[in-house]
């Protein structure tokens, strides 16, 4: 078993959409496609679409990645099958550690479609495939879902924002995150309270992310103490992922939940999330982004290290919305799965045999990770 042929193409995702921090204007990711001469099963395809936020990395592929994997004899494993963690250990080859950044994120999307590749070969969807190597065949039957959406337009309004909401809320969501940050603290509490009154005015059931916004102490304690009378499910992204002494400091100060990591790549950075973010296991939330974090495999020995340190699988809520992690959430047992419920979104929504209902999706059943299910995807796919 060895692989054919790898392509990867630069797709645009440019949307009018912004955050607190950046724009999507000129976003863009990774289409990758990996063949596999799989033996009696002929040429299997695996795929991969970077997740959203950090653009594509068609150069770290084309000149260093994709040689490697091309260059291995074999990507069969000792039991049969397609190996992922041996392909992963190609690709690193002749890396250093540390640096992990836009690197993590060109592996991330080729483990992915070695990943779609493997669990194609067997003929069984990836979650029922990482539930087996990762997870004793354990697996949620529905899986915990939330809605991502409310993000600033140049043209949108409170009642715009609401609209939104509203139209995630009929499609069976029962909780919601919106943006936050992007202009004073009365623009955000205005925008908090145009949701909440769609919610019953249950601030568990609404999540906001400020997208590292706060540079100081005083700004998140700012930001802390006008949030705080809504009791919202959580904040996300305080501050500078870096910043851990001001996300304890944050931590000591607001008792309500916060999550954050998805801008951290490696085990090692997560480590140091955990080991000095003052982050706590019986509410915080851990969002390392598998496909930013160099794929599954990297991801599952985080789901490990984090489980050592006394961090229940609940709390791991990765970040993006993605199909991969949909997989990762079922087949790990993790705490929930982010979903860009944006219909008109490359990556909106999930594969086509997927149903939401009470706030939790149902178990894809296509083999693989199911690009060719999900409508949009898979018309920038299919054209690898």
């Amino acid at each position: 078993m060895r692989i054919k042929d790898i392509r990867e193409r630069r797709v645009s995702l440019a949307d009018p959409m912004a955050n607190a921090g950046i724009s999507y204007l000129q976003m863009t990711a990774s289409a990758v496609a990996i063949e596999v001469e799989a033996d009696e099963k002929g040429i299997v395809t695996g795929y991969g679409f970077s997740s959203v936020g950090r653009y594509a990395q068609s150069g770290l592929i084309a000149e260093r990645f994709a040689p490697r994997l091309m260059a291995k004899e074999s990507i069969e494993g000792v039991n049969g099958g397609l190996d992922p963690v041996g392909g992963w250990a190609s690709m690193m080859t002749d890396e250093k550690p540390g640096g992990d950044g836009d690197r993590a994120g060109a592996v991330g999307v080729l483990d992915m479609a070695l990943w779609d590749a493997a669990a194609k070969i067997e003929g069984i969807p990836l979650w029922r495939l990482l539930s087996k190597r990762y997870n004793e065949d354990r697996y949620h039957d529905l899986i915990p879902v939330y809605a991502t959406g409310g993000h600033y337009y140049p043209d949108g309004d409170l009642e715009a924002l609401r609209d939104e909401v509203k139209s995630y809320l009929d499609s069976g969501y029962e909780r919601i995150k919106i943006k936050c940050g992007r202009h004073d603290l009365a623009d955000d509490c205005s925008r908090i309270e145009a949701v909440l009154g769609l919610l019953n005015d249950d601030g568990s059931r609404l999540a906001v992310d400020v997208n590292c916004m706060c540079s100081t102490s005083g700004e998140t304690q700012a930001m802390a103490d006008a949030y705080a009378p809504y009791s919202l499910a959580w904040i996300e992204e305080p501050g500078h992922p870096h910043n851990f002494e001001l996300l304890a400091a944050l931590t000591d100060y607001y008792d309500r939940p916060i999550a954050t990591g998805e801008n951290l790549f490696s085990m090692s950075e997560a480590y140091n999330l955990l080991s000095y973010g003052g982050l706590r296991p019986d509410r915080d939330m851990i969002q390392v982004d598998p496909a930013l974090s160099y794929g599954i495999v990297e991801y599952a020995n985080i789901v490990r290290m984090a489980e050592v340190a006394e961090w229940p699988r609940s709390q791991m809520v990765p970040h993006a919305g993605h199909l991969l992690s949909y997989h990762a959430v079922a087949g790990l047992e993790l705490g929930a799965h982010e979903i860009a419920a944006r219909a008109d979104f490359v990556l909106g929504g999930l594969q086509d045999d997927v149903e939401i209902a009470g706030g939790a999706g149902s178990l894809p059943q296509a083999p693989g990770i199911g690009f060719e299910t999900h409508a949009n995807l898979w018309s920038v796919l299919n054209d690898l």
